[in-house]
Parts: structure tokens; C-alpha cells; sequence
């Protein structure tokens, strides 16, 4: 099996070490041919993606660039039917994404978006034994990434939103400055989250509310708190490793489709 990857920045990088330790033949895509220092001679690098795609026997590509050639990148991934998963957020537009996703679906090629924290410990081994009525969630980092806390920060916690309680609409989003206060609501469940870019300190954690007991979910130590005092540690799967291998082993269009809804609630605000 082999896989390419096209951005070997930070996030790509990563990547690329999860590639290793899963034993895959990789071939490295990059604009900046300085990014290529680091790696053994033998492994395959290109400068030009189409080359890469035209020599290389690329069964899965992996995209971790700007979130604003994702689209571009996908589709000639797409006209080679090469399986796709693209970084988080997958496009800044409802439309383009939708016309991509449409067109992966006609040709039977999958493509997929970056869900890591669905992999993560405290969501893969979260037991909701009662309704959750509100969830107040934090992702307040000390760092910056590529376009708005809300885009790369509170991405993240709408698509984990909607995968624990379907499908959901933004009632109002608030900007000042690098902290974005949102608030959602599902069919059953209300949702508050505090995103912040160069905060002074590091917090994600959500607090799941019922009527009578709060459960806390600490996305930095990996671990779950019940209301009991149980604490359910993390456990040794590395989950973008497990994100990777799923997705090799079991693509499907799921993460697209709430992506899709995402880009759908932000176009309404047009944030």
C-alpha cells in the first residue's frame, strides 16, 4: 500500500511518522523542496503533485496544506480515483466542498475529512448512560493556526458535537479579537464553547450536563471524569495513528457529510 502525503509541515509531519510505525510506503509532496532535509534518500519526494500522482501508484492521499487548496488538491486526487482525507477545515466554502464531495461520490472515490479527536481516548471510551441536556466545552490555546479561532479551533469540537448528538444548527457566534464564543443546539442538546487563539493558558475540556450530574471530558490529559469520581485514563491508542489506519482500512463518506452540515450552519452566519 501506498500513500502520499502533500503538505509536510507540522501536521504533515506527524503524519509521516504514523506512516512509519503502520510499515506504509509513503511518498512526500511538498511546494518547498527544503521540507525534504529530514528525510531518507529513498523516500519518493515531489515538488509538483501532478508528477507525483502520474509516476507514483498512489492508492490514498493525505492532505495537511492550506485549508484553501484542499479542494483543488482533492479533485485531481479524485480524477485518479485515489481515496482522499483532506485537513480540518476542508474548504471555506459550502459550495466548493459539496461539489467535490458530489463529484467523489459519482466516481466512487472517498473522500473524507480530518477527524483526530474522534479517535481520541475520552470520546472512543465515553459511556453517556443519561440525556445530556447542555455541554460546555473550552479549546483555548496557546498557539495560532491558519485562518480564525473559529475555523481552526472550533471545528474540532462541532464535528465531535455532531457526532455525539447529531446534526445541529449555530444560533449566534460572537468575535472579539482571537476568542469566538458559539452556541449550538441539537435536537436534544445544548451546546456553549469558548474557542481562543494566543491564550495565556491551555484548556479543552468539555463539561457534559444532565439534571443532576456533570461529566468532564479533559482533552489535554486524554481522560474521562464521571460524576462517581470514576476516571477513565487514557489508553495507549495513538489516535492519529488510528484515524490513518480507519480510514485505509474503512473509508466511508461520514466525515464529509458533517462536514458538509458544518459549512452549511457557518455559510448562514457567513462567518
Amino acid at each position: 500500500m501506498k500513500v502520499g502525503i502533500v503538505g509536510i509541515g507540522n501536521m504533515g509531519s506527524k503524519y509521516v511518522n504514523k506512516f512509519k510505525e503502520l510499515g506504509l510506503n509513503y511518498v512526500l509532496i511538498d511546494s518547498q523542496a527544503s521540507q525534504f532535509e529530514k528525510y531518507p534518500e529513498n523516500v519518493p519526494k515531489y515538488t509538483d503533485l501532478e508528477r507525483a500522482l502520474n509516476k507514483e501508484d498512489i492508492k490514498i492521499l493525505f492532505v495537511a496544506t492550506s485549508p484553501i487548496s484542499h479542494i483543488p488538491i482533492a479533485k485531481k486526487a479524485i480524477e485518479r480515483n485515489i481515496n482522499v482525507m483532506v485537513e480540518k477545515p476542508p474548504a471555506l466554502s459550502r459550495k466548493d466542498f459539496e461539489e467535490t464531495l458530489e463529484y467523489a461520490i459519482k466516481n466512487n472515490v472517498f473522500l473524507a475529512v480530518s477527524e483526530i479527536e474522534l479517535n481520541s481516548s475520552s470520546i472512543r471510551n465515553l459511556e453517556l448512560e443519561k440525556d445530556i441536556d447542555k455541554v460546555e466545552g473550552y479549546r483555548l490555546n496557546l498557539g495560532k493556526g491558519y485562518i480564525n479561532p473559529f475555523f481552526d479551533l472550533a471545528w474540532h469540537d462541532l464535528y465531535i458535537f455532531s457526532y455525539l448528538f447529531g446534526n445541529f444548527s449555530i444560533k449566534n457566534v460572537k468575535i472579539e479579537g482571537n476568542t469566538v464564543d458559539v452556541k449550538a443546539q441539537s435536537d436534544t442538546t445544548e451546546f456553549e464553547l469558548k474557542v481562543a487563539w494566543l491564550n495565556s493558558f491551555l484548556k479543552r475540556s468539555w463539561i457534559l450536563k444532565s439534571k443532576d450530574e456533570h461529566i468532564l471530558l479533559d482533552f489535554v490529559e486524554d481522560k474521562i471524569i464521571y460524576p462517581s469520581g470514576k476516571t477513565v485514563e487514557k489508553d495507549s491508542t495513538d489516535k492519529l495513528k488510528l484515524m490513518i489506519e480507519n480510514f485505509i482500512k474503512k473509508p466511508s463518506y461520514e466525515s464529509s457529510y458533517r462536514a458538509l452540515n458544518i459549512l452549511k450552519e457557518i455559510e448562514k452566519l457567513k462567518i
